[in-house]
């Protein structure tokens, strides 16, 4: 039981050491914060300029002017709830709407011609090129390039019934598991919480380092302890660690709106409980590059950032193809264990998966942990145990 004695030595010097402890479990529900202030604030809103210079047409009923009724029906769309993101407005003349874009006033500009309404209701004989509406921006703006595809999407329905043009197929759309149900907060979470176990590695490479550098090494190994019984009463400290970190960012969210499935926290505090092991072995790589806390509080940066932007903790990544193996593209930061909790959890919790397509995932954060236990224990050995 002489591991069971290093536990509770361990829970109290966590205690003592209490700063590195608040560090660990409060940056995680520091981070779900920003990120729903982020996604409050970020609503789109794409403000729309529209020229109308049709001429109109005459015909049985009077005369006609489609510009007019294209201006009339944007600002009766914009007047609704699920196309409040668009705010259309109107000038005079091509110039003046021109000077309002290159002012940052208005990210699109549309520019109805003015034989609009003649091309629309002319006479299915006439010989004479179609009309052609003018877009106008920065197409280096993402605001642009969403704002142009909404109202050219927009006007074009609306000239189909205006010509009595009727489409041969319609349009629906059926999405991904929960993905159509979920906010952008809400899209991030998984990869947050997988983030509020990677925190430890700084509390378990200090609580590492701190046993070497207060000489406690050179007393237990008089006691007869060996490497494993060392590490894993460390580990269980960290591993209480980590759950609590992950409860505490968890209710956070739920208090900001993130809905909790059903029946998933069990699979949740799985893939936590598998990335805290993870974490706690990769820290053993961490511990066996220093010598005090205070280094691991340096050294102990790099990795932290690496696990975090590099595996979709923070926001979701792609890219980096290295090479297929059958079907699987093996990818850059396929050697960091992080990355598969995250995607584990994204199959469940966005895609609507069950926890049985997730064993390839499972799988490799099993085997990248015990490759990070191996090459870290050696390490860990080689440096602060060998017999001096």
């Amino acid at each position: 039981m002489r591991w069971y004695a290093l536990f509770i030595k361990g829970i109290k010097e966590q205690i003592r050491e209490y700063w590195i402890l608040v560090m660990t479990v409060v940056m995680a529900p520091l981070f779900i914060a920003i990120y729903f202030l982020m996604a409050e604030t970020e609503d789109p809103e794409y403000d729309v300029i529209l020229v109308n210079l049709d001429m109109g047409t005459e015909y049985e009923e009077g005369l006609f002017n489609l510009g007019d009724s294209i201006i009339r029906y944007a600002k009766l769309l914009s007047g609704l709830e699920e196309m409040a993101m668009l705010n259309f407005a109107t000038v005079g003349s091509r110039e003046e709407a021109i000077k309002k874009l290159r002012n940052k006033k208005a990210d699109v500009v549309v520019v109805l011609p003015v034989d609009l309404s003649t091309s629309v209701r002319g006479s299915p004989d006439s010989l004479g090129p179609p009309s052609r509406i003018e877009l106008v921006g920065d197409v280096t703006q993402m605001e642009y390039i969403v704002g142009a595809v909404w109202s050219e999407d927009l006007i074009n329905r609306f000239i189909l019934e205006a010509s009595e043009i009727r489409m041969p197929v319609t349009w629906s759309e059926t999405t991904l598991g929960f993905s159509g149900e979920r906010t952008t907060f809400e899209i991030y979470l998984p990869g947050l919480l997988i983030l509020s176990i990677i925190m430890i590695i700084f509390s378990a490479s200090a609580a590492m380092v701190r046993e070497s550098e207060s000489r406690t090494l050179e007393r237990l190994r008089v006691s007869r302890l060996t490497a494993l019984e060392f590490l894993w009463g460390l580990s269980l400290v960290q591993i209480l660690v980590a759950i609590f970190s992950l409860l505490l960012a968890l209710l956070t969210a739920i208090g900001l709106g993130y809905t909790l499935i059903p029946g998933t926290l069990g699979f949740i505090l799985l893939i936590s409980i598998l990335t805290a092991l993870s974490m706690i072995s990769f820290s053993l790589l961490v511990a066996a590059m220093c010598r005090s806390v205070k280094e691991v509080a340096i050294i102990g940066t790099f990795p932290l950032f690496l696990l975090m932007f590099f595996t979709g903790a923070a926001f979701p990544i792609s890219g980096g193809h290295l090479f297929s193996l059958g079907e699987y593209q093996v990818m850059l930061n396929d050697i960091l264990s992080p990355k598969f909790a995250v995607e584990a959890l994204n199959k469940v919790l966005i895609r609507g998966l069950e926890v049985k397509d997730t064993i390839p995932e499972i799988i490799a954060l099993m085997v990248l942990t015990l490759l990070y236990f191996v090459t870290g224990t050696w390490a860990f050995k080689r440096r602060h145990m060998r017999a001096r």
